[in-house]
């Protein structure tokens, strides 16, 4: 590593989800391939590394560690699942999984990157009329400061305003929503998919997907579904505002695709270290 001035990074292994293991290996065997050394729970490394930013069940002790470091002033590196190809590809970033953190995937672009992650953009279709609204888990560092029935409500009166196009509330997979108090309105609860970790189903072929910052704004401008995201998301630059959401879905995707592609890794990857050549610019 040319730059990078850190030499030890702090990590938790009893506070991951149990699909981590993989990837997290691989990120630590990088680390010590690239002479960097990894301390076990520690609160005095230079950076630390963490699986997601949701505080909850296992990870729900991270906070707290996140807060010491980023008061610090060290780098968080955050390891996810990914959205790309769920359970193949991890999303890694500094100081926050979505567009607020450093991901290094604006420069030094493979432009075959897509193709080789099997990521292909579909082209922009009107299969079904209605608009989703894809919420989020409350505990997500992703939604800091913000109530989510809240925002949901918003979100229903500013489609209202500008469509009358059946709308669908899919809640996240593992937080409950009041939905009693969302007027003329579809809930469509997550189905788990067999076979896999926790995957869940997102039928794609609605007319839009409405989600704050997280995986459903981005897989739906992969898929040609119109994503209306805040600006925090990796969705934004190919994303329409709600006042333009029966015009037709025109946005160039190509360059964010690839942008996009470069956030992600395979575990394989994730061994060859790939990721921290990118994030070294926000180590140093």
């Amino acid at each position: 590593m040319r730059y990078l001035v850190i030499k030890n990074i702090a990590y938790y292994p009893l506070q991951c989800a149990l699909n981590s293991k993989p990837p997290m290996l691989a990120m630590l065997s990088a680390l010590r391939s690239n002479g960097i050394a990894t301390q076990e729970c520690s609160m005095d490394s230079d950076a630390v590394l963490l699986w997601s930013s949701l505080w909850f069940g296992r990870m729900a002790a991270n906070q707290p560690i996140y807060q010491h470091y980023r008061n610090l002033g060290k780098p968080v590196i955050f390891v996810d699942i990914g959205a790309l190809n769920r359970g193949v590809t991890w999303k890694v970033a500094v100081n926050s999984i979505n567009a607020t953190g450093y991901y290094g995937h604006e420069t030094n672009l493979d432009w075959d990157r897509p193709a080789k992650l099997q990521l292909k953009l579909s082209t922009p279709t009107n299969a079904k009329s209605h608009v989703v609204i894809a919420a989020q888990h409350t505990r997500s560092e992703q939604v800091n400061g913000i109530q989510l029935e809240t925002w949901i409500t918003e979100q229903i009166r500013s489609i209202r305003n500008h469509t009358d196009r059946p709308i669908h509330i899919r809640p996240h997979p593992r937080c409950q929503l009041n939905t009693g108090s969302f007027k003329q309105v579809t809930i469509n609860n997550p189905v788990a998919l067999r076979g896999t970790y926790d995957s869940f189903d997102l039928p794609l072929d609605c007319h839009a997907i409405v989600n704050y910052n997280s995986g459903p704004g981005i897989q739906a401008a992969i898929a040609g579904c119109r994503p209306v995201v805040d600006q925090s998301s990796l969705a934004y630059p190919v994303a329409v505002n709600i006042a333009d959401i029966d015009c037709a879905y025109v946005v160039d995707r190509k360059q964010w695709l690839v942008e996009t592609s470069h956030t992600e890794y395979t575990v394989e990857e994730l061994q060859q270290g790939l990721w921290l050549r990118r994030l070294e610019p926000a180590l140093a």
